[in-house]
């Protein structure tokens, strides 16, 4: 299994970079998970629409869905050159309604994230566990063979990700909160300390750290998460490429 960072900025991205963005790659196929603002641009370097299974959105917040709408003017040339046969897949939540609604399209097919339900593609086990965040939103799990990858998404500090996590081999982990930031007022996420705390009580391999905010001190994030973590920790600039 290969993860590569597509973006791990918050709320917007960086000159040149992307919010939300994760292209999982294994022998039978590829998945992505989120479609933030900027991915499609980076998406397109390492593959196309048409090799992808299918696209799991974490949440509806615009930071992970932006470019969803973009994904699918892709997905219509492919269909319309027959390069893609049937029509993609998307795993999102169903609320807000609103946004559920906005991002609904003939050329692809919308099923409603059930937490209770195992999606097996790609050669990949993929369960979903529904996290602290201020809408709907679900950690992911992907399990390949027998290495295991766990994705925070967006979330407050939740007890339930440390037995889903649980022996992680790689664990990517939302990290917004940073002192002397203005970027978020912390309702629905975690800081750097709190994200160290969950991987070292999980007991997962490795961490990095995501959805980073702008003005942050990436330094001292990362000082503060190996410190509650009690070993190194990577920061997602440091590491956009990871294999299993």
């Amino acid at each position: 299994m290969k993860i590569k960072i597509l973006g791990y900025w918050g709320g917007y991205p960086s000159q040149g970079g992307a919010t939300a963005g994760y292209l999982i790659t294994t022998e039978e196929g590829q998945i992505l998970l989120d479609c933030g603002s900027g991915v499609m641009s980076k998406l397109s370097l390492h593959t196309k629409v048409e090799n992808l299974n299918a696209v799991i959105l974490s949440h509806l917040h615009f930071d992970h869905t932006a470019d969803i709408g973009i994904l699918q003017y892709a997905a219509v040339g492919a269909l319309r050159t027959e390069k893609m046969k049937n029509k993609l897949k998307v795993y999102a939540p169903t609320e807000p309604a609103s946004n559920w609604k906005a991002i609904q399209s003939e050329e692809t097919e919308f099923l409603p994230i059930d937490e209770s339900r195992t999606i097996y593609t790609a050669g990949l086990k993929i369960e979903f566990k529904s996290v602290t965040h201020t809408i709907p939103c679900y950690a992911v799990k992907f399990t390949y063979k027998d290495k295991v990858f766990v994705y925070s998404a967006d979330t407050a500090y939740d007890e339930s990700l440390i037995d889903f996590a649980q022996g992680a081999d790689i664990f990517i982990c939302e990290a917004t909160i940073c002192p002397g930031s203005i970027h978020t007022v912390g309702t629905g996420h975690m800081d750097a300390t709190e994200a160290g705390q969950i991987a070292k009580k999980a007991n997962v391999k490795q961490l990095i750290l995501t959805h980073l905010p702008h003005d942050g001190d990436f330094q001292l994030m990362k000082e503060q998460a190996e410190e509650a973590f009690g070993n190194r920790v990577f920061l997602p600039m440091e590491t956009e490429e990871l294999f299993l």
